[in-house]
């Protein structure tokens, strides 16, 4: 990319950045949430910066989905105005530390003391992963349908995505493999058939930003095992940013019940269509254009009114 776009491209971002943070400060004018009656976790870990992004991501779920119980993981940046900002949005909101879901078998940082909080509670309760940077714009029923039956979900990429072998897996990265600078999770799915879980296992190209894990007596100890194996396997490259992910995908592929939420009507904003529902506004595609904005005000503008 040269100089010229590369200076359009971070001028975009700056510009719908800044528009979006003025919008989404109207979170702080709606309602708190109130407890609701369906029994699972609706869990989240927020950093400072992200705190109203949250808000608006808690609040456009919850209003569907009504969780008994919601969960935040704070970050080491969360202060106490967050925390006060937080209480006073979600009067019934659990605050735990990031610094409480360490373990010496896996990485520090990044998400993982998010997924290992996951792990400790799902030993007794269904949990649903929610991105800050998402929004839930319409009643997500597939999601309301797997937690109701205690079946494991992840918001895919495409049509027809299901669970695929671990050899399947390793062929889907095979071309990028040799690259010098492959991308870790090319080289932990390539590594997969090589770590001698059982030959049943299952693997889902997901992402863990919306994910629902059902209660699982297992979960914890198959979550430390296998960044075990992966350490193993590949030493110190377990320990860069997106291996959590990859971690992830494997638990909950291999949950019962498990299927991948209908593409597009679960998707990020650059493939979405008028009949998607609910939006990850990952971060490249975050400030690429007004759509954030514009889904956010609707939100903010229906909340209100309901």
């Amino acid at each position: 990319m040269d100089l010229v776009n590369r200076i359009g491209n971070r001028l975009r971002r700056d510009f719908f950045g800044s528009l979006y943070r003025r919008q989404v400060r109207g979170i702080l004018d709606t309602p708190p949430v109130q407890r609701g009656d369906r029994d699972f976790i609706q869990l989240s870990m927020v950093h400072t910066r992200d705190v109203l992004p949250y808000l608006a991501a808690a609040k456009s779920f919850a209003r569907y989905a009504a969780p008994r119980r919601i969960v935040v993981v704070c970050d080491p940046s969360i202060t106490a105005e967050d925390r006060a900002t937080l209480v006073q949005h979600i009067p019934f909101i659990e605050l735990l530390e990031a610094a409480d879901f360490r373990h010496a078998d896996i990485p520090q940082g990044g998400t993982w003391e998010r997924l290992f909080a996951i792990a400790n509670l799902a030993s007794d309760n269904y949990v649903v992963q929610v991105d800050a940077d998402t929004l839930t714009l319409d009643t997500p029923h597939d999601v309301i349908t797997a937690i109701d039956a205690g079946n494991g979900f992840v918001i895919g990429e495409e049509i027809g995505q299901g669970t695929i072998s671990f050899e399947q897996a390793r062929t889907r990265m095979q071309p990028w493999i040799h690259l010098h600078d492959a991308h870790v999770q090319v080289l932990s799915e390539t590594a997969l058939p090589d770590l001698g879980l059982p030959p049943s296992s299952r693997y889902v190209g997901g992402c863990s930003g919306f994910t629902g894990f059902p209660p699982s007596q297992t979960m914890r100890e198959d979550m430390l095992e296998f960044s075990r194996r992966m350490t193993a396997h590949l030493g110190k490259h377990w320990t860069r940013w997106g291996t959590e992910q990859v971690t992830s995908n494997y638990l909950v592929a291999n949950t019962r019940g498990f299927a991948v939420l209908p593409f597009p009507r679960y998707a990020t904003p650059d493939v979405s269509t008028t009949a998607t529902i609910f939006k990850h506004y990952i971060g490249h595609q975050r400030f690429r254009s007004s759509a954030y904005v514009k889904d956010t005000r609707d939100f903010l503008r229906s909340y209100a009114a309901s």
